[in-house]
């Protein structure tokens, strides 16, 4: 064995009166580590010292599952440069077109500035990192590579997407994105509102999932198009979804146009993103009428994820790195209050991953699962979600993360 991780609390049942759950029991247990996995789970009272393995003592603390960062941009980030709030853009073209001269110019570099991302949001217990990254003729490959660079300095994990933000056929990228999936480092490809940007949503789409096939990622596409932009472009996504054969392997990041599918052809839609296992990521916007119905999706079984987007950047000078702040966002907007509730919200931001099921069964962690996971004083999941549990050690693949 690696790593002992003794005295820690893992959630085994609810606690109720009558039919009312109103917290959780618990079992102290040590949890030991091998090759990055879980190899052991015992009772405390049956745990034997090793004296080969290290022991950490998790002092009755909760054991949950690390949190995952689905959504952030760590080439863009401007923290650690002075204050400076969003430049005005009489457009979306402007807005990007103006972006990379701002970043450029500022006096840190573009690890530096990701690096103090990454600082900002360990502390609220992220284990793993998905960021998008510019490619597009105004960067080359200099985001990318120096991204690249960044994580893998780092001890937790990461996916990068391949991002033309300027379009894809726009900015005719698709070389460029060709070139860097040839360094195997990649795990996505991205894009933004294709039917806007390229205006030809159906060649974009279709060179994207070509591109994906070939490289042998996935997807995960920003659309914020509304109307027949967004209908239009969802529907092609589950139509080529099918065709690629890519089930399981597509992301629609904001997905705004959703709100904009109605009677069967709504319900049509959301089965076919949940049987195609298409999954929506939403860094909970708040504007009027603008973020998906989350819990409807998740009712017909779409894999549904929370991302933090933008923080102090060109597009934003809001942010706080803190998945827990973006998780009580989404339990307010849709009035998620019961301990069952809670306990499942935290599936969001964990890839599913939540200690005990709807009936209180037992289903989190397993002997074999990856060892990612954090420590915290709260009492149960629910307390952690509600009221932003602190976060006093995290791990990824038994590795340690951030110690608080």
């Amino acid at each position: 064995m690696d790593l002992w991780l003794t005295n820690v609390q893992l959630e085994t049942s609810y606690l109720k009166e009558g039919d009312w759950s109103y917290g959780t029991k618990t079992e102290n247990t040590a949890i030991g580590i091998n090759d990055g996995k879980i190899a052991e789970i015992v009772p405390m009272s049956e745990w034997q010292a090793s004296s080969e393995a290290t022991i950490i003592d998790g002092e009755n603390q909760l054991l949950l599952p690390g949190l995952i960062e689905k959504h952030c941009h760590l080439d863009k980030s401007k923290l650690g440069t002075p204050w400076r709030p969003v430049t005005p853009a009489a457009s979306l073209v402007e807005r990007f077109e103006t972006e990379i001269p701002q970043l450029d110019a500022l006096p840190l570099s573009i690890k530096e500035r990701g690096q103090a991302l990454i600082d900002l949001e360990l502390p609220h217990g992220a284990v793993m990192f998905r960021s998008h990254i510019d490619i597009e003729p105004m960067t080359q490959l200099r985001y990318f590579d120096a991204i690249t660079e960044l994580v893998a300095e780092q001890p937790f994990g990461s996916e990068l997407v391949l991002f033309p933000q300027h379009g894809l056929l726009r900015s005719d990228a698709a070389s460029l994105i060709e070139e860097a999936l040839a360094t195997g480092k990649a795990s996505y490809i991205g894009g933004v509102d294709p039917y806007t940007l390229d205006q030809d949503y159906k060649t974009s789409l279709r060179t994207t999932f070509e591109l994906a096939q070939k490289g042998h990622v996935g997807i995960d596409l920003h659309l914020h198009d509304r109307q027949e932009a967004g209908r239009a472009t969802v529907k092609e996504m589950i139509r080529l979804t099918k065709e690629f054969n890519m089930q399981g392997k597509v992301a629609i990041s904001h997905a705004f146009g959703l709100n904009d599918f109605e009677g069967e052809e709504r319900k049509e839609v959301f089965q076919a993103l949940a049987d195609l296992e298409i999954h929506i990521i939403s860094s909970i916007p708040i504007s009027p009428g603008t973020i998906p119905q989350l819990k409807e999706l998740q009712s017909y079984g779409v894999a549904v994820h929370i991302g933090c987007d933008n923080v102090y950047d060109s597009w934003s000078s809001l942010g706080d790195g803190s998945l827990q702040e973006k998780l009580a966002r989404y339990l307010e907007i849709f009035a998620v209050k019961s301990q069952e509730d809670l306990t499942q919200a935290l599936g969001l931001v964990t890839d599913g991953k939540v200690p005990l099921d709807k009936n209180g069964a037992q289903q989190w962690p397993k002997v074999g699962d990856s060892a990612d996971f954090l420590l915290t004083p709260a009492a149960c999941t629910a307390e952690f979600v509600a009221r932003k549990g602190f976060v006093s050690k995290s791990f990824y693949q038994g590795t340690v993360v951030f110690t608080a």
